[in-house]
């Protein structure tokens, strides 16, 4: 992302969320909320979304989110006020070019909405490419979110003494934070949190619940839902613990009135047959703690793609080949997507290069 300029744009990083998210969000770094620009974005006024660099992957999906933390962790709440449905960063069927620092991809439009308070929030775009590897991208910027230029005008009185009313501004800012507080949660996939995007060459369809209303639908692509366990969204990638439903026993330990009187021996009756030996009580046992969760198998390989395995979850890896490039996952597997046209990935650096030798990132 160019612009809004993010947070260290001197040394921002381009490439993908690791698959473990262990980099969430704001692809975490040394010095990654290194301020460089305070962006300022009256409630209304449109707003460019740029970026640099050509390594597109056939566009996707994309969204811009908030969230009023100043250096954003795991646990921050994002929410979303525009989504791209297809062709984000770009219609072009592959990648637009090489340039690391070229400027062959789309501009966006978008505008901070109504619901949004005036004050300090930090910005997010992500990004679901739809060829290549099943990856999120994530850069963040800082802002500043002002009244519209028609909210500034001061009323003027009889006597000329220009005010604001003060209650009235705080009660929309509180309406405001309300509404706020209703706007969707950003969609977060492929950074182990058990949701993935379909197979690659397919267009994310955003859940519907965290689309949004402000939506752009680009391309003649009919979008895609994504696979696995979705429902937690941001919350999940956020390693935030699900709560789990209470299941009652099928099979509980008899009680003792459940005992019939008939099955203990009565001293006056001598018994014929020594008769069988009553239930026995059931011991205390202290609680038994919840079963751990089985681990989720590996998603099967998609068709017409090969696999391998890796040593170091979350690093690329280059086919034995060098055609295809892949990202280790939690399962300590690669699967190899095609390179893009006119690339092949290094071997040695485990990065996608020009055919004629110059590297680019994601």
């Amino acid at each position: 992302m160019e612009s809004p300029v993010p947070y260290g744009a001197d040394h921002i990083d381009s490439n993908p969320l690791l698959a473990d998210g262990s980099d969430f969000p704001c692809k975490q770094r040394d010095n990654v909320y290194k301020l460089i620009k305070q962006n300022i974005m009256p409630i209304g006024q449109n707003q460019t979304l740029s970026f640099k660099g050509e390594a597109t992957h056939g566009g996707g999906s994309c969204q811009i989110s908030l969230t009023t933390d100043k250096q954003p962790t795991k646990n921050s709440v994002w929410k979303v006020i525009h989504s791209i449905e297809g062709g984000c960063p770009s219609t072009f069927p592959g990648n637009v070019g090489t340039d690391p620092t070229g400027h062959g991809a789309d501009k966006f439009q978008f505008a901070i909405p109504p619901q949004v308070p005036p004050g300090d929030y930090t910005l997010a775009w992500t990004w679901f490419n739809k060829i290549g590897n099943r990856e999120m991208y994530m850069n963040c910027a800082p802002v500043t979110v002002t009244g519209s230029q028609q909210r500034h005008k001061r009323r003027v009185h009889r006597h000329g003494a220009a005010t604001i009313d003060q209650s009235q501004n705080e009660a929309l800012i509180q309406k405001r934070a309300s509404a706020m507080a209703s706007l969707p949660n950003m969609f977060v996939a492929n950074i182990g949190n058990g949701c993935s995007t379909a197979e690659s060459g397919t267009t994310l369809a955003i859940p519907q619940k965290n689309l949004g209303d402000n939506v752009q639908h680009i391309g003649s692509d009919k979008p895609t839902p994504p696979v696995g366990s979705c429902g937690g969204g941001q919350a999940a990638a956020a390693g935030a613990p699900q709560p789990q439903a209470s299941t009652p026993s099928t099979n509980p330990a008899p009680s003792a009135a459940a005992i019939p009187p008939a099955q203990a021996p009565s001293p006056s009756t001598a018994p014929q047959s020594p008769p069988p030996p009553p239930p026995q009580p059931a011991q205390p046992q202290a609680p038994a703690a919840p079963p751990a969760a089985s681990p989720a198998p590996p998603p099967p390989v998609p068709s017409g793609l090969n696999s391998g395995s890796c040593p170091t979850p979350g690093k690329s890896v280059c086919s034995p080949d060098g055609t295809g490039i892949g990202t280790c996952d939690e399962f300590n597997r690669v699967i190899f997507a095609p390179a893009p046209m006119g690339t092949k990935c290094d071997k040695t650096l485990g990065v996608l290069v020009s055919a004629q030798g110059r590297m680019f990132k994601a």
